[in-house]
């Protein structure tokens, strides 16, 4: 497998462990700050909820990759296995519907936020923080049509 390959197939897992890993680390900054740089705080704290956005939407698209969407199958455990061969690649065409919304409504709100010029209180332009559903979602969109393409390729095996 290629590096590019790599690094695509791992790109969730990556950015999701950097993620926590600055939430954690700001965090115990922000508590520190609180004691020894009353001034300081919520700066730390503010880049924790950075993370975490991004990590929140980056989760959405592993989640997918992994096949691991909510379903909730009482009803279609009972179905035969065409049946449920076609409501999983359905599945992924309703999701990837919902993720041209979600992407259509983040362009629209991070293109509002850059005009306004808004900043956090770390100076970063809240319009950076904002791409992260447009990363998002434009990443889950990717991630659906890779599976609505496995599970056509897998003619009525449902493989996750």
């Amino acid at each position: 497998m290629s590096k590019d390959k790599k690094l695509l197939k791992g790109l969730e897992e990556y950015v999701i462990a950097v993620g926590i890993i600055i939430m954690f680390l700001m965090e115990a900054l922000n508590v520190i700050c609180r004691f020894l740089i009353p001034s300081w705080t919520g700066i730390p704290e503010e880049l924790s909820i950075f993370a975490y956005i991004w990590v929140c939407f980056f989760c959405a698209s592993y989640c997918t990759k992994r096949g691991a969407n909510i379903i909730v199958d009482a009803l279609t455990s009972r179905y035969p296995e065409k049946v449920k061969h076609i409501l999983f690649a359905v599945q992924y065409v309703l999701d990837g519907i919902l993720s041209i919304l979600f992407i259509y409504g983040a362009i629209l709100f991070v293109s509002h936020t850059k005009a306004a010029g808004s900043v956090g209180k770390t100076g970063i332009p809240l319009w950076i923080i904002y791409l992260a559903p447009l990363v998002g979602f434009g990443l889950n969109l990717f991630r659906d049509v890779q599976m609505f393409l496995k599970a056509v390729k897998s003619e009525g095996k449902i493989e996750v």
